[in-house]
This record gives structure tokens, C-alpha cells and sequence, in this order.
């Protein structure tokens, strides 16, 4: 068997690293498969010097092309409210061992980057980018693409002028993912709150929520989102998807607008507007895409291994991109 020039990244025990793989092994391409935590169950080694870089024993010499489902962090994000000192002196010390974690692991995949390896995607930006949402919309708005007014703030007085500007307006989590809801009379009543903790808020937009799917340089599937009728976050509980035929101009945008923000792969949450506007919701760096069912997960993952496969067979970028073709309604 060839020696494998691919690298699979995730949770140990990843469902969708699993699919993943699978299609590889349909096209008869090898793979290694790594469990990215190096604080979970499995621990694996990893070494990083000059000349070499290798993980759970494997030098990564021969490696062309890695592919990264997310970074999990073991530690949770806030302290549990009630806690004894021998509870919180143990959470501590795990906290501090989770950054050295996240320090070589961030480093692993961004030294590799630098040797001109395909890396699907670099922690030490996307992911930033996931985690920080005010400050991509911002960073989208500058560039010139089109994003919701947006505003995030623990001063009532600032929110209520962003109410009174917009009109209509929803509350969003400010980091990763969860749900967007409408913002209430009853919301409008406990603004003080927000001195406890700031919100982002952002100008309703009325129109079709489409998750569209990037590999490389081309939108390879866009699905309209199915949701029951005033449903203001159609993730929430999605009653299936549809195919949306992309405008070209603004397929054009999608990837570039990928490409930004350093993306090779991204699944984005995108508004098709009632008004003509496509708007931006969010850009996902290491997505979850078992949801969209297993037809438009395997027609989305074969056109990322055509991608990955292509690169390690020419080591060029625009070969791979000339490797990737849209998926077809039919597909869909």
C-alpha cells in the first residue's frame, strides 16, 4: 500500500472525521487518522524541532495535506458556579495544562502551513475569527462585503439607539455557535442587564437563511435551510434543505471572502434577503455538516478529497482548485 500522503484531524472517535475517511477510502487514497487532543483519553505524542514534526509517531515528512475538524478544549470556558477550594485549585491546574495543550497544537499545524503543506484549516486564525464575532463583522464590513448592522455593548442607552436606528433587532451569541433570537418587548424591559454580561445585537433581516459550502475557490453545494414558519434561527430546528442556485457575482464574493480570511474549506451562513442583499452571517472554519444529510455530506467531502488528493499530487494550489467541480442540483 502507498505510504499516506493525508491527514485526518478530530475528536477521537469523530463521526464526521469517519465519513470523511470513508470517501478517501472509496477513491482507493490512504489516510492517516489523528485524534487532535492531546489531553483526551488517547494523549498522543507530538515533537516539534527544526527538522522535524511528528505526532503519535508519525513524521509528518511525507505528509501533503492535513485536514482539521475543530480543536476541542477539555477545560470548560467559565468556572461552575458552585465550588469548593480543592474544586477550583483542580480546575486551575487543568486550565493551565489546556493552554500548554493548545500552544503545541497551534503551532503543530501552523509550522506545517509554513512548509507548504496543505492545512485544512490553521488554528491560529480561523478559528479566531469563529470566536470572536463582532470583531468578523467588522472586519467583513471593512473589506467591503455585506454584513448585518451589528453592534455588541453592555451600555443599555447604546442598545436602545441601535434599536431606535434599526428597528427591529436580534440578540446572538458573540462566539462560536447558538441560537439568534428575536429581541423582545420583555428584552427591551431588562436592558440593565446588560451591565452583567455584553450582548451582540444585530438588525433583523428578513429573507431565506443558505448555508453554502466552499472548497477551494468554488461554492461546491448551497442549501436553503427549511424552517417552520416565523422561525427566526433556522438551525434551530430545521425541517430539511433545499438546493439554491447561487448567483455567480455573489458566489464570487463567497469565495473571496473565504479566501480573506485564510480559508481553504468553510461552510457560511448567508441571508438571501427580502431586499436583494445576500448578507453574512457566519463563516465556519471546521464545520459540522452531518446535519445536511448523508447525500449532501458525501457530495461535499468528495470534492474535498478531490482537493486534498489533487494537492498532494501536484503540490500547486490552482491545480487543486481546477480539481473541484460544484455539486449538480441533482445531487443535491
Amino acid at each position: 500500500m502507498a505510504t499516506p500522503k493525508i491527514a485526518l484531524f478530530a475528536d477521537g472517535g469523530s463521526a464526521q472525521l469517519a465519513a470523511l475517511d470513508a470517501v478517501f477510502q472509496e477513491k482507493a487514497v490512504p489516510t492517516h487518522v489523528f485524534d487532535i487532543q492531546l489531553g483526551g483519553p488517547g494523549k498522543p505524542g507530538v515533537t516539534i524541532d527544526p527538522e522535524r514534526l511528528i505526532w503519535d509517531g508519525v513524521d509528518f515528512h511525507d505528509i501533503e495535506a492535513v485536514h482539521i475538524r475543530c480543536m476541542s478544549i477539555n477545560t470548560p470556558a467559565a468556572v461552575p458556579a458552585l465550588m469548593n477550594a480543592g474544586n477550583y485549585a483542580e480546575m486551575r491546574a487543568t486550565y493551565l495544562r489546556e493552554q500548554e495543550y493548545q500552544s503545541v497544537t497551534k503551532s503543530f499545524f501552523e509550522q506545517l502551513s509554513q512548509r507548504n503543506k496543505l492545512v485544512i484549516n490553521t488554528l491560529t486564525r480561523a478559528y479566531v475569527d469563529h470566536d470572536t464575532k463582532a470583531q468578523l463583522y467588522q472586519k467583513l464590513a471593512d473589506a467591503g462585503f455585506c454584513v448585518p448592522q451589528t453592534v455588541m455593548t453592555n451600555c443599555p442607552e447604546r442598545a436602545k439607539a441601535f434599536f431606535n436606528r434599526v428597528g427591529a433587532a436580534v440578540a446572538k451569541p458573540s462566539i462560536g455557535i447558538g441560537s439568534t433570537r428575536k429581541v423582545s418587548t420583555h428584552d427591551m424591559e431588562r436592558l440593565g442587564e446588560l451591565a452583567k454580561s455584553p450582548t451582540l445585537f444585530q438588525e433583523l433581516i428578513e429573507g431565506d437563511t443558505i448555508r453554502v459550502h466552499i472548497v477551494g475557490d468554488k461554492v461546491v453545494l448551497a442549501l436553503r435551510i427549511l424552517s417552520a414558519e416565523g422561525q427566526v434561527d433556522s438551525r434551530t430546528d430545521p425541517q430539511g434543505f433545499e438546493f439554491f442556485e447561487m448567483p455567480e457575482d455573489e458566489a464570487e464574493k463567497l469565495v473571496k471572502a473565504t479566501h480573506f480570511l485564510g480559508l481553504h474549506y468553510a461552510a457560511w451562513d448567508i441571508l438571501a434577503a427580502r431586499d436583494g442583499r445576500y448578507a453574512y452571517l457566519d463563516c465556519n472554519p471546521g464545520p459540522f455538516i452531518l446535519w445536511i444529510g448523508e447525500k449532501n455530506t458525501h457530495a461535499v467531502f468528495s470534492r474535498l478529497a478531490d482537493f486534498m488528493i489533487a494537492y498532494t499530487q501536484s503540490g500547486d494550489l490552482q491545480t487543486a482548485y481546477r480539481a473541484v467541480t460544484p455539486c449538480k442540483q441533482s445531487e443535491a
